[in-house]
């Protein structure tokens, strides 16, 4: 009978123990990936922002005469690029850009430009984008914001592509990149800080289980005496 209440006490012991791992363990969990949604809405809300305002760097027919690779003159492409190039240096933004269609394909008529690459070409205004993400292609099709994260040549990124309607009707996509190479490295610094402080309740939750458990051993040699008497004073009663 106590080896019997003995196996009883250790699993039910066992199952609130495995109850509170879980609990913190799911917390953690928790906790990381609320961090991550928060820090994403932050980065969403910059980047609707930045994709917004390009339209107003640029002439406001800009893109209802962005039609081909001749059709703007290097001198303003030139100017929108000193504009767009300020305004990206200033702010925590990779790239920022505009995207015209024709014939299904995607041309950067806006870009933002760096130095190595000025040197390596003179114009950009109309460049391929041949690996443009899925989801710009949505964005142009749906006529409504898109939000993705990519890979592409350039690196790693959190970017908008926002529908924009020209003066003239034409579509065209106004978007904007944020480098989130850093966002990996915060969001497993918080998964540390996450498990970290879960070591923590559980390591001051082990005196209360070993006080517990002691209580126990104490409780069931008290009880294996007052057994072992009622042995003896049943035997006793037996001779008698």
């Amino acid at each position: 009978m106590a080896k019997n209440s003995k196996y009883k006490y250790y699993t039910l012991l066992s199952i609130c123990v495995i109850l509170y791992l879980s609990a913190v363990v799911s917390y953690a969990v928790w906790s990381n990936q609320e961090r991550q949604k928060l820090i994403i809405s932050e980065i969403d809300d910059k980047l609707l922002t930045a994709a917004k305002g390009i339209k107003y760097m640029l002439a406001a027919d800009f893109h209802d005469r962005a039609l081909n690779e001749k059709s703007i003159s290097f001198e303003e492409e030139m100017k929108n690029r000193i504009v767009i190039n300020g305004f990206v240096k200033e702010t925590e933004f990779t790239w920022m850009y505009t995207l015209v269609e024709k014939e299904g394909n995607f041309f950067f008529s806006a870009p933002t430009v760096t130095d190595q690459e000025a040197k390596d070409q003179k114009s950009w205004y109309f460049y391929p984008y041949k690996d443009i993400p899925d989801a710009f292609i949505k964005a142009y099709n749906e006529k409504k914001p898109y939000f993705v994260n990519y890979k592409d040549q350039w690196g790693s990124y959190r970017s908008v592509a926002i529908p924009e309607i020209s003066p003239g009707g034409r579509v065209y996509l106004s978007c904007a990149d944020y480098d989130i190479t850093y966002l990996n490295a915060i969001l497993k610094n918080n998964l540390m800080k996450s498990i970290l402080s879960s070591l923590y309740f559980m390591f001051f939750s082990l005196p209360f289980i070993l006080v517990f458990r002691r209580f126990f051993r104490s409780y069931s040699v008290s009880l294996k005496e007052i057994n072992d008497e009622l042995i003896i004073h049943k035997e006793n009663l037996e001779t008698l």
